[in-house]
Parts: C-alpha cells; sequence; structure tokens
C-alpha cells in the first residue's frame, strides 16, 4: 500500500469526508460503551490513514494549524501546531515590516516548493478489542521521510468524534518489539485496573516517573541510559557551563486527558507506551547581555512570544516519547522522542 496526498479539496470538504467515516463507523462500534468489541476495522483504519496522509501534505506547506488540527491531537497536535504557528507568524510579521529576506528564508525552508509529501507503505494495521472509551488503533508503517518506522497512534473519545493522531512514534525496526495479539486482535494494556501492574512501571505512572527521573538529576534508575535520558541531562548541564545565560528547568507530568498514555502489550509479557511529559524552561541572561543574541531568537521563536524578552525568556515545551516498558522488574528504554514549543514567555 503507498499513500501519497493529492489534496485539492475545501476544508468543508474534508469535514465532509470525516463526517462519513464516522457515520460508516456507527454501526461497529455503536454499543462501545460496554460490549468490548474493536476499535475499528481494517477499511476505515485505512481510510483514516489515507485522510491523515491528505491532511498532513496539505497543511505543513501551508502552515495552516487549523487544518492540522482536523486529524491530530495530544503531544502530536499541540507541537506541529504551535510550529504551524510559529511559521505563520513569522511570515506575518515580516510581511508587516517588509522584510522579504526573512519570508524567502521560511518559503526556501518549509515552503510548497522545499516541501517533500509524506508516503507510507508496508503499512500493518494494530487494532485491539476495547469496552468504553477512548478508543485507539495503531498504524506502522516505512516512511519516505525517516528510516524508521513510523507507529501512528489514532484516538478518539466517542462515536461521534474524528479520529486523530495523538502520538507518532519514531522506532528503528531492529528496536521495534514484536506486538501481542489475541485471535488477531492487538492487546492493549488499559490505564485503570490492576492490568498494568505487572509491568516495571505502571502505564499510568510512567509520565510522572520520566518527569520526576529528569527533576532529581537521574539518581533514580528506572530509565535505561540513553539520548532522552543521561545524554539530556548532560546536555543541561553543558549548556549552563555558558556564563552568558543560566537555565532553569521544570519538568512535570502530563495530567490533562488529552495527553492520555497509551500502551500495547508485547510478546514477551512487557509494553510498548506511549505518553506525554511537560518541559518549562527558564533562561535568564547576564547583565548587560542582549537576551535576542545570546539565546538565539529566530523569528518563528519571536512570533511566539508574548512579551518582550528583556532579560529573560521562558519555554513552555510538550514531548512525547515512546518506550519499552519490561514486564516485573527492569528499566525503562525510551525509544524515541518528540517534543517542541508550544509557547514562549519574554520578561
Amino acid at each position: 500500500m503507498r499513500l501519497r496526498a493529492r489534496l485539492s479539496t475545501t476544508v468543508a470538504g474534508l469535514t465532509a469526508v470525516l463526517a462519513l467515516t464516522t457515520s460508516l463507523s456507527g454501526c461497529m462500534t455503536v454499543h462501545g460503551e460496554e460490549a468490548i468489541v474493536p476499535a475499528t476495522d481494517t477499511e476505515e483504519a485505512e481510510e483514516v490513514l489515507r485522510h491523515y496522509v491528505e491532511v498532513y501534505n496539505e497543511a505543513k506547506p501551508a502552515n495552516d494549524s487549523e487544518l492540522n488540527a482536523t486529524v491530530e491531537s495530544g503531544g502530536l497536535g499541540a507541537i506541529n501546531g504551535a510550529v504551524l504557528d510559529a511559521r505563520a507568524g513569522a511570515i506575518a510579521d515580516a510581511e508587516e515590516q517588509g522584510d522579504q529576506q526573512i519570508i524567502d528564508q521560511i518559503n526556501e525552508a518549509y515552503g510548497p516548493d522545499s516541501f517533500t509529501p509524506l508516503e507510507l507503505d508496508d503499512v500493518r494495521y494494530h487494532i485491539p478489542e476495547q469496552a468504553g472509551w477512548p478508543k485507539f488503533f495503531v498504524a506502522e508503517a516505512r516512511s519516505n521521510l525517516t528510516e524508521n518506522r513510523w507507529l501512528l497512534v489514532f484516538t478518539r473519545d466517542s462515536i461521534d468524534e474524528d479520529w486523530r493522531a495523538s502520538y507518532l512514534g519514531q522506532v528503528p525496526a531492529a528496536q521495534l518489539p514484536e506486538l501481542a495479539e489475541e485471535d488477531g486482535a492487538l492487546v492493549d494494556v488499559p490505564l485503570t485496573g490492576t492490568d498494568g501492574d505487572d509491568l516495571a512501571v505502571p502505564p499510568a505512572e510512567l509520565s510522572a516517573a520520566y518527569a520526576e527521573y529528569l527533576s532529581a538529576g537521574g539518581v533514580d534508575p528506572t530509565f535505561t541510559a540513553g539520548p532522552y535520558t543521561t545524554d539530556a541531562l548532560a546536555s543541561r548541564e553543558e549548556a549552563n557551563n555558558n556564563a552568558a545565560f543560566r537555565t532553569d528547568y521544570i519538568d512535570e507530568p502530563a495530567e490533562d486527558p488529552e495527553y492520555a498514555p497509551v500502551a500495547i502489550r508485547t510478546a514477551d509479557g512487557g509494553a510498548l507506551v506511549f505518553f506525554t511529559t511537560l518541559h518549562n524552561s527558564k533562561q535568564t541572561v547576564a547583565e548587560g547581555e542582549n537576551p535576542a543574541e545570546v539565546l538565539r531568537l529566530d523569528p518563528a521563536s519571536l512570533a511566539l512570544m508574548e512579551g518582550e524578552a528583556r532579560r529573560a525568556v521562558t519555554w513552555q515545551r510538550v514531548a512525547y516519547q515512546v518506550a519499552y516498558v519490561p514486564a516485573g522488574e527492569g528499566q525503562v528504554e525510551i525509544l524515541g522522542q518528540s517534543r517542541g514549543a508550544t509557547s514562549v514567555t519574554g520578561e
């Protein structure tokens, strides 16, 4: 299967497509509040993924966060929405100031002429049987944009909602664990009850555990060494060796239901868990330093900024991770992470 977007529809047309998809699925999951039923079927999952790719390839080069929000939610939607708003805002600011150079730079890097349309093939659909809401399914695919396998997690909270991608895990094929199935259905790990108690960290507690790990400087051995744990802490320490500014960090679990984790049982009894965390960092420059120069604030960052950077800049970032959590005792391995600024405040 190969997917490539060639859109000429309007936003209204896209809404109509999604509405049709929802109505077609109603006969299958109408009793999803109580009965254990498949979250969707392969035919609907294929249509959802096809539509996602189409909208992705229209919204990204157009810097259209509203269109992007029709197919993305959670941490994925928050990060990408802020990126698109920042680019659109930077272009608008440059147009107001008559700065064609900035406009050309942004368009050259991110505009339609430089944009590579997303293509997915070798798609595998992993669909669990679930009772109640929210429901999810996973589309695992090969992408033309990276060498890693893409794991797109689509979720929705009711039969009346559209499917949206809330997580995108990018994992090297060699590191991707085999997922557990029962009678052809993906085995999920519910976030309530005792289903996750056999894991090294219950999925519902993983966001708090990771935030605590970073806040405490890695003294807790919950996580394996790697780019998102020991290396991330080392980068923070190195950054604060710069006499021109100091950075203070606050790491927090993502408790909003919009950022709810998703957990999938692996064939060895462990779990593949997608989870979100929140990271604030305040950069305070030394007396006499220029924040814009020292912190290298680009037009997109300035477009997101509230206030004026006279002495300090606070960044609010969202990060989402995909991690392997072993059964029983053992360390959690974070296989991939995406993070991005969702707001910037100057003071």
